[in-house]
């Protein structure tokens, strides 16, 4: 098994603060974004909104969620040896394909998977993404 990303909240109270730290990190990436694309105050001010500024931190939140990488059977052994019930996982995808890549965010009583053939990169962003909005996006 393979694991990537930069944490996975233990608590909603965490994941509100590292998502208010996303925030911060968001407006500066942005910021700098703008300025690289040559907009003057005047086009900042008028493109760059509260809205683009969710969107980054939200992106930026997802992005550095831990994601487990393996097999369907070292998946399938993991979530054995934890307290979530089948009710808590939520697979997207096709179940005739070999890989896994998954999030588990306990507070929540939730796990997050994706499976995948030959495109772990692909289906971590896809299943971060889902695991935000599944997951993080009301609690936060």
């Amino acid at each position: 098994m393979e694991t990537n990303g930069s944490f996975a909240p233990a608590t909603v109270e965490e994941a509100r603060d590292r998502y208010a730290e996303a925030g911060e990190a968001a407006q500066v990436v942005v910021r700098e974004t703008a300025k690289a694309m040559g907009f003057d105050g005047e086009e900042y001010d008028e493109r760059v909104t509260g809205e683009v500024i969710e969107t980054a931190r939200d992106a930026l939140f997802a992005s550095l969620l831990t994601v487990h990488v393996a097999d369907r059977e070292t998946f399938e052994a993991w979530l054995d040896e934890r307290p979530f019930t089948e009710g808590d996982v939520t697979v997207l995808g096709s179940e005739h394909v070999d890989n896994v890549v998954w999030h588990a965010a306990p507070f929540a009583d939730a796990v997050v998977a994706a499976t995948f053939q030959n495109e772990p990169d692909a289906a971590a962003g896809t299943l971060r993404r889902n695991a935000f909005g599944r997951i993080y996006r009301d609690a936060l």
